[in-house]
């Protein structure tokens, strides 16, 4: 809680550090651990007449850290703001002229009176996107949207190399922030919503090697390979990430979704997305298994036999017949309204068991096959896992393992020695939740369930880590950890205290080397680290 002499220091309107602030390294960092680390941020709420509401409304700043490591090492800090077409019409209206998340448009551009009727009854989306990320799409770093927009970005000077709209590009209203790679073929699959004229899911391929091509020479080789039906033709459902296996790419129909019954109802007055979004926690979870080779979904319903809300599946992987996929769940959409910017700047938070916790679920691949075959009211599950997958009539029922109490999410792990299988370790963090573990970085293993942990201060904010493999490691967990680190609280009257980046060692979490900042820097909502 705050009180007279504390406020809360974060999520505040910050403006860019164009020239870069060089500090040293306190300890010493190896030079194979030299690169940059980027990150996506919401960064600007506030006009002179005018707030933003929710945390994701703000628009997106990009923060780099250029490091140098070796004896002398030293850090370099810049931000830019990322030049959506959102950020511009706002900077010269002074207030959000497109919706955001839970922002209705504070004005139409000065358009005339039909053009104004058109665009309440056909709202323009936004292109503040919010998640950096590196895959198999391009050389950059691309920065996404959930609702598809995505942006090529220079890493060296953060400035956008080019900007596509999915609509254009593939038909989609919606798409997923975490495109996946398979590790064996090179291709690259995304998975999105198209809403018109009913709602249906679209899984969208590019070739291998794309990865070395700009964005826009992609975008030109990406292909829809799959079209499925959402379960409702009014509903479109929250989607964020998928997982995919060796042989199938996984997504999840959420119970909460965003009515276009209701968005078409509040047309003519306005609306922003959180307004038509609803949570129907009777309707379940729904899971398809999309066969990467016959692109068929299986055709056996398999729900959860509770609801689940997430926003990031961990991995997914096949194990001895069974498609095992990890995720951070949520028992509801408590996630989204808590981010609401007022209760975030009073110092209120999510509540313990709101919070997300890493759960598996465990589908036995019998889809193909008669379902009737089949016992009912007996766990199907034939691996080492206290997850269920029950037969009920015509549907298979999943059960998940809740594999730890530890409240987590924003997880990292060594991508380049990930084969599809299952992964040993994985270092997360408290994701902003009141709990024993809200300040600490956690290393937990996959395989024990054990975990460590390196500790904050309580009044601090721990980013999202990034692993930095050694170079030609043959262990998962040989590197280190590279995060950044904010003072959540500032003690009125007293010297302002720093915000830090910080290195620990991947294997045990004993501290490396810190580095900290006079530079006002954001809270991230996703990084990635760049080695040189």
């Amino acid at each position: 809680m705050t009180s007279k002499q504390v406020q809360v220091k974060v999520f505040k309107s910050l403006s860019e550090t164009t020239k870069p602030e060089i500090v040293d390294i306190i300890g010493e960092i190896p030079e194979w651990a030299s690169g940059r680390l980027l990150r996506s941020c919401a960064a600007k709420w506030d006009y002179p007449k005018f707030r933003l509401n929710h945390a994701v409304d703000g628009y997106t700043m990009i923060t780099k850290f250029e490091v140098k490591g070796g004896t002398g090492g030293k850090v370099a800090f810049t931000s830019k703001f990322l030049q959506s077409e959102a950020f511009r019409k706002a900077e010269i209206a002074q207030k959000p002229i497109l919706n955001e998340f839970s922002t209705r448009s504070a004005g139409s551009e000065g358009k005339s009176s039909i053009g104004k009727i058109v665009t309440s009854i056909i709202p323009d989306v936004t292109d503040n996107c919010k998640y950096i990320c590196t895959s198999g799409l391009s050389r950059n770093p691309t920065v996404l949207g959930d609702n598809g927009f995505i942006f090529d970005l220079d890493a060296k000077t953060l400035n956008c190399v080019s900007r596509h709209d999915p609509v254009k590009e593939f038909g989609l209203q919606a798409l997923s922030s975490h495109p996946l790679t398979d590790p064996e073929t090179g291709e690259t699959y995304n998975v999105g919503l198209d809403i018109v004229p009913s709602a249906k899911w679209k899984v969208v391929k590019f070739p291998a090697q794309c990865g070395k091509l700009a964005l826009k020479e992609t975008i030109k080789k990406g292909k829809i390979i799959a079209v499925h039906p959402c379960r409702a033709k009014l509903y479109a459902p929250w989607l964020h990430s998928f997982g995919m296996s060796k042989n199938y790419v996984v997504w999840i129909d959420q119970p909460c979704h965003f009515s276009v019954t209701k968005a078409l109802k509040a047309a003519l007055k306005g609306f922003c997305p959180r307004e038509v979004m609803e949570w129907s926690p009777e309707k379940k979870n729904q899971f398809y298994l999309l066969n990467k080779k016959t692109l068929k979904v299986l055709k056996t319903e398999i729900i959860s036999k509770d609801a689940i809300f997430f926003n990031h599946f961990l991995t997914c992987h096949e194990e001895n017949g069974h498609v095992i996929l990890d995720l951070f769940g949520m028992p509801g959409i408590q996630y989204c309204d808590v981010q609401v910017l007022a209760k975030l700047r009073s110092g209120k938070v999510m509540q313990d068991k709101d919070c997300p916790r890493l759960y598996r679920f465990v589908i036995p691949l019998i889809g193909e096959h008669d379902l009737a075959k089949y016992p009912q009211n007996k766990n199907l599950v034939r691996i080492n896992s206290t997850a269920k997958a029950v037969r009920i009539g015509d549907k298979l029922i999943l059960e998940p393992e809740l594999m730890s109490e530890i409240a987590m999410d924003f997880a990292t792990w060594n991508k380049k020695l990930f084969s599809g299988e299952q992964i040993r370790f994985i270092w997360t963090t408290g994701a902003l939740c009141p709990s024993v573990h809200h300040h600490k970085v956690a290393k937990f293993d996959v395989k024990t369930r054990k975990f460590l942990t390196w500790e904050a201060e309580q009044d601090q904010h721990v980013g999202e880590p990034c692993l930095i493999p050694r170079s030609g490691a043959i262990e998962q967990d040989d590197g280190l950890i590279v995060l950044f680190v904010n003072n959540y609280l500032e003690e009125l009257g007293n010297e302002k205290r720093k915000d830090f980046l910080i290195w620990l060692n991947a294997k045990d979490l004993k501290e490396v080397g810190r580095a900290y900042f006079y530079s006002e820097i954001p809270i991230a909502l996703h990084s990635i680290w760049m080695s040189n």
